[in-house]
């Protein structure tokens, strides 16, 4: 048993969803992340479209803390903001649609 087995088994649950029975925006971060883990790049995108950019943020993020980019600043603020809207976006169409 990996270990993408055990955070497959091992999800946590949403209180947004336990209290009210609604998505939250984050919703299905988890399943993405784990299927962006065993290499499915697609299905992580059908399943949470915010999830590659949030990543990408987090990295930058890191790197930028260490090493000082001369546009990090903005490149981080671009990024937080192209994946706010995939996120929210997301959680939109799910609760019109879904």
């Amino acid at each position: 048993m990996s270990w993408i087995d055990w955070l497959e088994n091992h999800f946590l649950s949403c209180p947004v969803k336990e209290a009210i029975g609604q998505d939250c925006p984050g919703c299905g971060m988890q399943r993405a992340f784990v299927a962006l883990m065993r290499g499915d790049v697609w299905l992580s995108l059908k399943l949470y479209p915010g999830l590659i950019p949030f990543l990408f943020l987090i990295i930058f993020l890191i790197l930028h803390l260490i090493f000082k980019f001369k546009n990090g600043a903005a490149i981080l603020q671009y990024t937080f903001i192209g994946t706010s809207v995939l996120a929210f976006g997301n959680w939109l169409i799910k609760l019109i649609f879904f």
